[in-house]
């Protein structure tokens, strides 16, 4: 069995329903239902979006971690506490910049640097008017900068430019090894 048809049968023993009754909630077929939760077939995006929602655990935590029945007794928060106590680490990491924490439906972003750390600083003492203004600052910044360094290379043709385009893609794609992710 997958992560993800064990955070089925969890969740749906958490809500105290059969599959029967689950399938009709999501309007899919009583069969398919059974399917995705022995791990035989993938779920659409669309069921699973509903399924988190219903458990109230975000999608990423749905399929990537294994939950148990009493960690759903604390749903998922979009807003994160100001004061995380014996917050449990379930996703991300240092390297990524990202963690996600047990009952919090969002990542949090994390530094590794002094300069990440200065402007994160500065950042949150400022007020919200700062701060707003700042990040229009910052996008326009990063918006005409990157337009200027595209100006400056010499000009090809809009059909070259698409060809080059579609050889980098198909390079891209065979590079992609092929994951499905069984629910």
């Amino acid at each position: 069995m997958t992560i993800l048809s064990e955070n089925l049968r969890t969740l749906r023993k958490k809500l105290n329903c059969t599959q029967m009754t689950l399938s009709e909630v999501l309007e899919i077929g009583f069969r398919t239902y059974v399917r995705y939760e022995a791990g035989e077939r993938d779920a659409p995006v669309s069921v699973l979006v509903k399924l988190a929602a219903l458990g109230k655990v975000s999608l990423d935590r749905l399929l990537t971690t294994e939950i148990h029945i009493d960690d759903l007794d604390t749903p998922d928060q979009k807003i994160s506490k100001s004061t995380i106590q014996n917050a449990k680490v379930i996703g991300g990491g240092i390297e990524e910049g990202r963690l996600m924490f047990k009952g919090l439906l969002s990542d949090h972003l994390v530094t590794n640097t002094q300069d990440e750390q200065k402007l994160l600083t500065l950042f949150r003492e400022s007020n919200p008017t700062n701060r707003d203004k700042f990040l229009q600052d910052l996008e326009w910044m990063f918006n005409n900068t990157r337009r200027s360094h595209s100006t400056d290379t010499q000009k090809i043709p809009r059909k070259l430019e698409k060809a080059q385009t579609a050889v980098k893609l198909n390079k891209l794609a065979k590079n992609i090894p092929k994951i499905t992710v069984r629910g």
